[in-house]
């Protein structure tokens, strides 16, 4: 049972910090450039390290049945939330340019920067190491259907290797060898990486809050419609997640794990790909500020009424 005084702990400082971000970027002690250079070291340094560690603290290895057991379950939960994003943003009554956006904020979590930090608290390393894995089914599900959607001319939107392969995808390989071959690491490797990983949920953090801050709080929470991309981003999804794989699923802490991240607010990179396909970029921005706030309140009342 997960008890809801640990959760609302462990969001409490998830809060204070992305506040603390947030309110840097208002202040423009972290603008759009620091904020860049911290988010990419938190990605492809630190929260690899993490990525490493969660495979290094599993109490056993994978055999390839496990492994392909547990990829069955990571492109499950993964392409459920876009055909639940699909079918609802088919029947919204929008006009056909903002339905994209609409789409990917229903379906794309931000599950590297919130799930990542959340089950590493809660769960510990192997909890880490399922998260690391979805790595793999979100990226090629972002770089090819995802962009399928938001290009206007739906034209050449097929599997762009180079961006599939980012470096928490390459350290979840990494992890995967070392599980599957049982290859020994030294202790000063396992304590350098234990180190580093201590980095990873405060950067994370403030790099959420940071990133948000060019968008007006007030704006975010005036849209109707906007409530209706967080309901089902951050309630319909996961629960019908749950609902799905506890079929199939006896692991609890899988199947918990697999709930925050389908429980994780919308990805930060929706932004930036409206902005580069030229989608309504702010409408985007506003939605992710306003279901990350949310999601402070909505993962752990779920993880407290699921994992009971």
């Amino acid at each position: 049972m997960v008890e809801m005084s640990v959760l609302l702990e462990k969001m409490l400082i998830f809060l204070v910090l992305m506040v603390i971000g947030y309110t840097l970027a208002k202040r423009g002690m972290l603008d759009k450039n620091s904020t860049r250079a911290i988010s990419s070291l938190t990605i492809n340094v630190f929260m690899c390290a993490t990525i490493i560690g969660s495979g290094l603290g599993m109490e056993k290895g994978l055999s390839l049945g496990e492994l392909g057991k547990l990829m069955l379950v990571v492109f499950a939960m993964q392409g459920l939330g876009y055909v639940i994003a699909a079918v609802v943003a088919r029947v919204l009554p929008d006009n056909r340019e903002r339905q994209p956006v609409f789409e990917l904020l229903m379906s794309m979590g931000n599950s590297m920067f919130v799930a990542l930090p959340v089950v590493q608290l809660i769960y510990g390393a192997t909890a880490s190491f399922y998260v690391a894995l979805s790595c793999l089914p979100f990226n090629i599900l972002l770089y090819t259907y995802g962009i399928y959607r938001l290009k206007k001319t739906h034209d050449g939107g097929g599997l762009r290797l180079k961006e599939i392969l980012t470096m928490p995808l390459c350290a979840t390989l990494v992890s995967l060898l070392i599980l599957l071959l049982h290859i020994p690491v030294p202790g000063a490797v396992r304590s350098l990486i234990s180190t580093m990983s201590g980095a990873t949920m405060p950067l994370s953090m403030l790099v959420i809050g940071a990133s948000l801050g060019s968008v007006s709080l007030l704006d975010a929470f005036k849209s109707g419609r906007l409530y209706l991309v967080s309901a089902v981003r951050l309630l319909l999804v996961p629960l019908l997640t749950w609902a799905l794989l506890r079929l199939f699923i006896s692991d609890t802490e899988l199947l918990m794990t697999m709930t925050v991240i389908a429980a994780c607010p919308s990805a930060i990179l929706i932004t930036v790909l409206c902005i580069q396909y030229g989608r309504d970029a702010v409408f985007a921005a506003e939605g992710t500020l306003q279901n990350t706030a949310l999601s402070l309140v909505t993962i752990p009342l779920l993880l407290w009424l699921l994992g009971r």
